[in-house]
């Protein structure tokens, strides 16, 4: 064997299609002789008591956190725990349902150079309604207009384990742990995979689910996000203020006839005017507040949520 390799794989209650995955992942990465692959499982507090998986030739073990935390936080935490406990060249993070192939691993694996940078799977084909496809679309032009980055990948990654050790400190991997890559500057590529069906169930996951998590992402770069709005509303400010002194200008020193809906655009310019000015205010106070709030430190901290390792 020359590397050392564990599979994360964060489940709530989506045992049958992990046990699908699974045996998928023993019969895709058995051939694989140069690596030695372990899977680690984080149960994200499930309801649904875990089964006992069979035995395969790789090793498997289950980490049990006390309550439902999300699916971040349960990335998180298994980074964690995998940083103080167990021995790895890097790290690959996939979902249990299977629509993160498994026969993509070795392909991100061998991407990241010598073990020098992350690896993304980047989508080239999803199996999604045109809903979900608008959704995605109109998310990304969203993220793009307020952090100033363009994000096209999930969190089906590679880590070298160099990686691990120093995100597991950062705290924004428990919003969204492929922002928080992009914001630390690691050095990260991607490389096109084609996304699976899922292997058993329904999808858990709601549309307010997937919108916070769209939403997570653009925290990582809450100091961007305040930025951007407050010289967006002092923008507004400018031009309100300028529509105002056109208006007065007419009526006091031209004898322009001034129409009787200029009262109400003056109004409405006027109110225009004080949201501008409450959203100036409150993206600065926001700002400055984040900075003195308690930070959940993964590799600090990740013990509040564990609780058994089974093995």
């Amino acid at each position: 064997m020359s590397q050392k390799i564990i599979i994360l794989i964060p489940v709530y209650n989506d045992w049958k299609a992990l046990g699908a995955l699974l045996k998928t992942l023993e019969t895709d990465l058995s051939q694989d002789a140069e690596t030695e692959y372990r899977i680690l499982v984080v149960n994200d507090g499930s309801i649904e008591p875990a089964p006992e998986f069979p035995l395969g030739p790789i090793t498997f073990s289950r980490l049990d956190l006390h309550t439902n935390v999300g699916h971040q936080k349960a990335i998180a935490t298994g980074l964690s725990f995998i940083h103080h406990y167990i021995s790895s060249d890097g790290v690959i993070v996939l979902d249990g349902d299977g629509e993160d192939l498994p026969s993509d691993i070795p392909r991100l694996i061998q991407g990241s150079l010598d073990n020098t940078q992350i690896v993304f799977a980047s989508r080239a084909g999803r199996q999604v309604g045109p809903g979900f496809s608008l959704f995605y679309f109109l998310y990304k032009i969203l993220f793009r207009l307020l952090t100033g980055r363009s994000i096209s990948f999930g969190h089906f990654l590679y880590l070298p384990r160099p990686m691990v050790d120093r995100l597991v400190y950062s705290p924004e991997i428990v919003n969204h742990l492929p922002a928080a890559i992009m914001k630390s500057n690691l050095p990260y590529s991607s490389v096109p995979v084609q996304r699976g069906k899922r292997l058993a169930g329904q999808s858990k996951m709601s549309f307010g689910d997937l919108l916070l998590h769209g939403l997570g992402a653009i925290s990582v770069f809450v100091e961007k996000v305040a930025v951007r709005l407050l010289v967006f509303s002092l923008v507004m400010i400018g031009l309100t203020l300028l529509g105002i002194g056109i208006i007065l200008g007419i009526r006091w020193f031209t004898d322009l006839a001034i129409p009787g809906w200029a009262s109400t655009i003056m109004s409405s310019l006027v109110i225009v005017l004080l949201q501008s000015f409450l959203l100036s205010l409150f993206t600065l106070f926001l700002f400055l507040s984040s900075g003195s709030q308690r930070k959940f430190i993964p590799a600090l901290h990740y013990t509040d949520l564990t609780g058994e390792i089974n093995s």
